[in-house]
């Protein structure tokens, strides 16, 4: 029987999802965010209300998100689905497995076409439900990515109000910054302007789509 490419390959994409109920689940950045060491932060006066020159504002994009009412309902939701998504992976990873050694059982009550036959339906089976899992992981990454997207684009608004009312002409992220003073950064403001203004955000995103469901348990094998 072709088990590495039965059991062993479910087990392979099972073991992504499942990780999320495993560790607590953490809205991630987006995959071709820099890798770069924090900026410094340094203590100095605040600035001078009448100080002519322009200000500049630094924010932390991931704290911003992550510590605000839309973030914390994203997240909420997020392992939510995590923990029912390793559920279902951990069920049918008992079920195939439960089937595959049905199946060895029969091995020496059949003939070697019965067997390869019923071993090349297992294994088909076993790639269709690999596939849909694949399928669920990816569209709660995509659900994620669109929350996060759609929060930055009614934030906008906010953070542009924000620069009119202090004087700013720009905002840079922190990633970006060796050292900034304490008095530039405005994450805090940010998410209590946002979290007062905009709150919790949508229940769910435009264009949601519906996971596939995995097949149901195929009857046990019959010699």
């Amino acid at each position: 029987m072709r088990g590495r490419s039965g059991i062993a390959a479910l087990l392979l994409v099972l073991g992504a999802p499942f990780a999320l109920a495993q560790e607590p689940a953490t809205v991630a950045p987006p995959q071709d965010s820099p890798v770069v060491p924090p900026a410094l932060v340094v203590e100095t006066p605040e600035r001078p209300a009448d100080q002519s020159n322009p200000a500049i504002l630094t924010i932390d994009q991931e704290e911003l998100f992550s510590a605000s009412a839309w973030g914390m309902r994203v997240q909420a939701d997020l392992d939510q689905r995590g923990s029912k998504i390793a559920e279902e992976n951990e069920r049918l990873a008992v079920q195939f497995s439960n089937e595959e050694e049905q199946l060895t059982a029969l091995r020496s009550t059949l003939s070697p076409e019965e067997f390869r036959k019923r071993a090349d339906e297992f294994d088909k089976r076993v790639v269709e439900v690999r596939r849909q899992r694949d399928s669920v992981g990816r569209e709660l990454q995509d659900h994620v990515e669109e929350e996060r997207a759609a929060f930055f684009r009614a934030a906008l608004p906010v953070l542009a109000q924000v620069m009119k009312e202090r004087g700013a002409v720009v905002v840079l992220d922190q990633r970006s910054i060796f050292v900034s003073a304490q008095s530039a950064d405005i994450t805090a403001t940010m998410i209590e302007r946002i979290d007062r203004e905009i709150g919790a955000g949508p229940a769910e995103p435009a264009q949601k789509k519906t996971p596939e469901k995995a097949p149901p348990a195929a009857p046990a094998p019959q010699p």
